[in-house]
Parts: C-alpha cells; sequence; structure tokens
C-alpha cells in the first residue's frame, strides 16, 4: 500500500484537481485548505502520511514552515513544495533538505505524479 499524501493548498480547486489526479493513481490522499487544518489531520494520524505536499505561499503558516513543522514530528515524511514563485530547499536542515523537492506552478499532471514517485522511491 502506498504511504497517504497530506495535500495542502489554500486554492479550492488546484486541491480539488490535485487530490482527484493523485487519488486516481492509487494514492490515499486527505486534502486541506490550510496549515491549520493540515497540523490537525497530521497530528490524528502521523503514520498515516508519508508525503506532504504543500503551498508555499499560503496565509498563516506558510508550507515551508508548515513542512518544517510536521518534519519535526516524523523522520521519514516526504515534502514536495509548490509555488508560483521560485523557492530553495537549501536553507532547510540537512536531513529535512535530503527528503524535499520543489515543483514551480504551473505544473502538468503527469509532473506531480513524477515527483511524487522519485519522493517516494527514496523512502
Amino acid at each position: 500500500m502506498r504511504p497517504g499524501i497530506l495535500l495542502v493548498d489554500d486554492e479550492p480547486s488546484l486541491v480539488r484537481l490535485m487530490e482527484r489526479f493523485l487519488s486516481q493513481r492509487g494514492f490515499d490522499v486527505v486534502a486541506c485548505l490550510g496549515s491549520g487544518e493540515a497540523l490537525e489531520k497530521f497530528a490524528a494520524a502521523p503514520e498515516r502520511y508519508g508525503l506532504i505536499i504543500a503551498d508555499v505561499n499560503m496565509p498563516g503558516v506558510p508550507g515551508d514552515e508548515l513542512a518544517l513543522l510536521i518534519a519535526g514530528r516524523s523522520d521519514t515524511i516526504r515534502i514536495l513544495l509548490t509555488s508560483g514563485l521560485p523557492f530553495s530547499t537549501d536553507s532547510f536542515p540537512d536531513g529535512v533538505r535530503q527528503r524535499a523537492a520543489f515543483l514551480q506552478k504551473p505544473f502538468l499532471p503527469k509532473m506531480i505524479v513524477e515527483a511524487v514517485d522519485n519522493l517516494l522511491r527514496h523512502s
């Protein structure tokens, strides 16, 4: 069984689209419309998730900070950050940076599947 994906973005239409696309490819996806909801879902069942996909530019807690918070609670979770603006994971601590990747928006559906597969393959 594939590890669960915690999907976090503040754009409802994009969340629905990515959730549907990843689910159709056999992933167990839990979609959230913000960092607060994502932290609650993760805290309730941390063992369920092997990957978080988060938009960097969200109100409240940005996706990169959310990813670091969750990575601090899990030594194995993979991180895929997305944004319409350039971003680098170079400032992340070594142990987290090695399990993180970035995907520039806009991206094609096949690109997110490839990024997810690459991250999970190295788990």
